[in-house]
């Protein structure tokens, strides 16, 4: 998929708009609560030729009065009547200012005058009730009584909008049940179609059944398909309740809608991302950044979600670039470097062959998140590749001992022991003696939960090989044997460990030899030892074995060949 959104408005162009409600998406967020939302879509939609300007500015003016502007919100209603003398409802928004400020008569007589342009009118009825209750539900309760028992009166009782203003007084007390049934109510007997009442039911059950909101919501939406806040709300919900497969396909949707917001673009980003959609994620984090204001804080999460998509992607060198401009940019307010975008750097840097450029970022990442001992994993690996073994070790100890390790991890822990020993410079020998030590308990710990496998015993073998001073010391012969033994249980090691068999028979082969040799200086008739001769005949079998799964060594099929030869 290639941006569908982006493609979309490319071809379709203005007739995006066909299949947008405009306006009516910002009177929809308002009546759910969403006031920053419903003024940026007002707003955006004010001047279009579809737009009932008396409407809007109606509900711009509500939005003024829910932020305490209240000199805003009378220029937005007086711009309401202006646009259209005979909407009865700026007239309510006037009259509530009076209520604000005290003028309780003044706005007796405004209410009236709306009520004189539609006669008996429910959802009017309802919207003077809110505006007493907004004002003071003690003060006016008589009032609030009265106006509700007209919006029950009118229309035989079944306009939605009188059964949503009572379930919006209990869901404000926190009596949830009550609300979630005149919620409900609206929805099953008097408007199948409210979006109001089912985003309000689904917002009320979120936190008790999350999987009956969302269903309530797929169901209003295939009701009201165009409609920005369902379609942003069943995304937000199934976001919340961590699908997220399907909280990306619905912002791919949503976000083909003109009513989508910026910030919902940037959640559709890293939804691709989580999803490994990299490529797409990068494209759009991309363009993000190009079009944001630097001074937006989105634009900072989108430099960094590009590059998370770049790790993602191993293109290191772009990577790199990327790091540098994240970590030169400007933090926004109450924003931190995050562990991952040391670590993430670090992987980059390491990858480039700038390892110890690497380990500096993965130590500041452990500075700021001491407690994910996941993170001294990584820093051990660094710290490998940087040859600098007893730090790795080290590094991969302190994981071990916090006890979040799987059973491959001892192995690790073991071949990073032995990794010191193969390389240290101590010329004492203790520092080999200690690493080969814990390499062996490592070893022998795991060999234990896993008996018998091939790396194991491998590991296990090279450990003790380690151990021997001298050729002759033998301190791998049986842990050798028992290699041997483990690999000729399958044919196809011939092949696929071969260099296990070599390991292991080169070994033998030269223990075998040097005990010959040690024997023939100490006894004139060696020949005639049945020790010398035994090493002498297992020695010449280790090389034979040796040749058959290195069959391509010429030196060692020719020194095969003078042990074959007939003594002379």
């Amino acid at each position: 998929m290639k941006f569908k959104f982006l493609v979309s408005l490319m071809l379709l162009g203005g007739s995006l708009s066909a299949f947008a409600q405009g306006y009516k998406d910002g009177i929809e967020y308002y009546k759910v609560g969403q006031y920053d939302n419903a003024k940026e879509l007002l707003l955006r939609n004010l001047d279009d030729a579809a737009t009932n300007k008396s409407e809007a500015y109606y509900y711009l003016g509500c939005i003024d009065m829910k932020q305490g502007k209240v000199a805003d919100a009378k220029a937005n209603f007086e711009k309401g009547k202006a646009a259209d003398a005979n909407n009865p409802y700026n007239y309510v928004g006037l009259a509530s200012i009076d209520l604000k400020n005290g003028n309780t008569d003044a706005a007796e007589e405004t209410f009236k005058q709306a009520q004189k342009m539609v006669k008996k009118d429910a959802a009017l009825e309802t919207a003077i009730a809110r505006a007493y209750y907004e004002a003071d539900p003690v003060a006016y309760a008589k009032e609030i009584e009265k106006a509700t028992k007209n919006a029950k009166k009118y229309e035989g009782g079944k306009n939605p909008d009188i059964w949503i203003f009572e379930g919006d007084i209990f869901a404000e007390k926190k009596n949830w049940g009550e609300a979630a049934g005149n919620y409900e109510m609206v929805f099953t007997n008097y408007d199948p179609q409210n979006v109001e009442a089912y985003v309000k039911y689904a917002n009320t059950y979120y936190n008790v059944n999350p999987d009956m909101a969302i269903s309530k919501l797929t169901e209003v939406l295939d009701k009201n398909p165009n409609s920005a806040l369902i379609q942003r709300e069943l995304a937000e919900k199934y976001y919340k309740n961590e699908q997220w497969a399907k909280a990306a396909q619905q912002y791919g949707k949503y976000i083909e809608n003109p009513n989508h917001f910026t910030q919902d673009r940037s959640r559709y980003a890293f939804l691709l991302f989580y999803g490994q959609k990299y490529d797409e994620s990068l494209a759009l984090s991309k363009e993000l950044v190009a079009t944001l204001p630097a001074s937006d804080p989105q634009n900072f999460y989108m430099k960094r979600m590009a590059f998370y998509n770049l790790v993602a992607l191993k293109k290191w060198s772009e990577a790199e670039v990327a790091a540098q401009d994240l970590f030169n940019s400007q933090l926004p307010e109450g924003v931190k470097i995050e562990a991952k975008d040391y670590t993430d750097y670090a992987m980059a840097l390491k990858e480039l062959g700038k390892t110890e450029e690497a380990l500096a970022k993965y130590e500041k990442a452990v500075e700021l998140n001491p407690d994910k001992v996941e993170l001294l994993k990584e820093i051990s690996d660094a710290y490998t590749d940087a040859e600098q073994y007893e730090k790795a070790a080290d590094a991969f100890q302190k994981f071990i001992n916090s006890g979040k390790f799987v059973t491959n991890d001892l192995l690790v822990m073991s071949t990073k022991y032995s990794n010191v020993a193969a390389t240290t410079k101590d010329t004492t020998g203790v520092v080999k003696a200690e690493a080969l030590k814990k390499a062996l308990h490592y070893a022998d710990t795991i060999n234990n939960i896993v008996p018998n496998h091939p790396r194991i015993l491998f590991q296990i073998a090279r450990c003790k090989m380690m151990q021997d001073n001298e050729p002759t010391d033998g301190n791998a012969v049986e842990a050798m044997g028992n290699l041997i033994h483990l690999l000729d249980q399958a044919p196809e090691n011939k092949q696929s460990r071969a260099n296990d068999y070599i390991l292991a028979y080169r070994y033998n082969a030269v223990y075998h030899s040097s005990m010959a040799s040690k024997i023939k200086k100490e006894d004139k008739k060696y020949k005639d030892n049945p020790e010398y001769q035994n090493h002498m005949a297992l020695m010449k079998e280790s090389y034979e074995k040796w040749l058959e799964v290195d069959p391509n060594n010429a030196g060692l099929r020719k020194y095969v060949e003078s042990l074959q030869a007939p003594a002379k």
